[in-house]
């Protein structure tokens, strides 16, 4: 059952003097130093961006782009990447966020959802090997050059699994999620934490961890076994669902969008904002806990492939990275933040 709510008419929301993100619970045991490559990373990027035209030279649009620091996350998540794949990794990511953008931020993309079925299946259609339209967007011409590199890289086996996680992405997540925005529908609780594993990307990027060093690759028994499927699915909603607590005000207060866990929470259980943000801390930290749990069990198993750990130590870089990132960035900051972390 959906739930017709017009977010413009919500009350206006104070700052939050209770919550903070710091009570987000992640074992401090796994720190690790992040890449030297950050910088590099995000010179290399925008310089591709620029050259598809994915980019536009406007000063305002370049700085904004710069104050997302991508090659930060990217250091931060595969730290012990090597640089032709972290240069990779790192076009993904932006890739995704100024998709993300389009999608999230712009009624014309947003809220047309069969104008974005169409623009999204031409991308797809090159990552499969088609090749870019006669008029491609940006986008197509980007996504070429990185299939390209990919393929040069990864196995035909890894590559099989990331278009599928791009295709359940796109088409099983960002669609539904612009079918919400448009109809001015929020989804029940339970649709949307499935909606948001998927509409966040968080699985493509969870694929790069086989693909940031050489040899992690895992073979398909591995890759299958319940428990790093089950860690596979906790570490992307940690992430993706910690990633609403930061866009909240971009997302909802500002571009009125409804795909939003702690809207979606303070709508279908009739929560203040605070007690909103608390309910997603809490469930946020139960998964963070599950996945230690989930740790502990692969641990007792005896199961001492290398490639296994260190898949299960990207994951771990990943929770934790996303949050370091997310509170440096200029992609979340602002003064009316409800967090008084990003207040700057």
């Amino acid at each position: 059952m959906k739930t017709s709510v017009d977010v413009s008419r919500l009350p206006e929301v104070p700052l939050v003097r209770g919550p903070r993100l710091s009570m987000l619970r992640i074992p401090s045991a796994w720190a690790v130093e992040p890449s030297l490559y950050a910088r590099a990373m995000d010179r290399h990027t925008r310089a591709r961006v620029l050259s598809v035209g994915l980019l536009p030279r406007e000063p305002a649009r370049v700085r904004r782009f710069e104050a997302g620091q991508f090659g930060l996350l990217t250091a931060h998540v595969y730290p012990k990447g090597r640089w032709e794949r972290l240069a990779v990794c790192n076009d993904w990511h932006a890739w995704l966020f100024l998709f993300d953008d389009e999608a999230d931020e712009l009624e014309e993309v947003g809220q047309r959802p069969d104008y974005l079925r169409a623009y999204v299946e031409a991308c797809l259609a090159v990552l499969r090997g088609g090749r870019p339209r006669p008029r491609a967007t940006p986008l197509e011409r980007f996504t070429f050059q990185l299939r390209q590199r990919l393929r040069g890289l990864a196995s035909e086996l890894w590559m099989e699994r990331f278009i599928h996680d791009v295709e359940d992405y796109l088409l099983r997540g960002t669609l539904l999620a612009a079918r919400h925005w448009t109809d001015g529908t929020v989804p029940e609780l339970e649709r949307y934490i499935e909606q948001r594993a998927l509409d966040s990307g968080v699985y493509t990027a969870l694929d790069l961890v086989e693909f940031a060093e050489p040899g992690q690759e895992l073979p398909e028994e591995l890759f299958r076994l319940p428990l790093v499927q089950r860690m596979r699915q906790l570490c992307t909603r940690v992430v993706a669902l910690t990633n609403d607590l930061f866009s909240f005000e971009k997302e909802v207060l500002w571009h009125q969008n409804p795909n939003n866990f702690v809207h979606v929470l303070r709508v279908h259980q009739g929560l203040g904002l605070e007690e909103s943000i608390f309910a997603a801390i809490e469930f946020i930290n139960s998964d963070t806990d599950a996945f230690v749990a989930c740790e502990e069990a692969l641990l007792a198993s005896r199961l001492s492939d290398p490639r296994v750990l260190a898949y299960v130590e990207g994951l771990k870089a990943w929770i934790l990275g996303n949050v370091h990132w997310s509170l440096v960035t200029g992609r979340y900051s602002s003064p009316t933040s409800p967090f008084p972390e990003l207040r700057r």
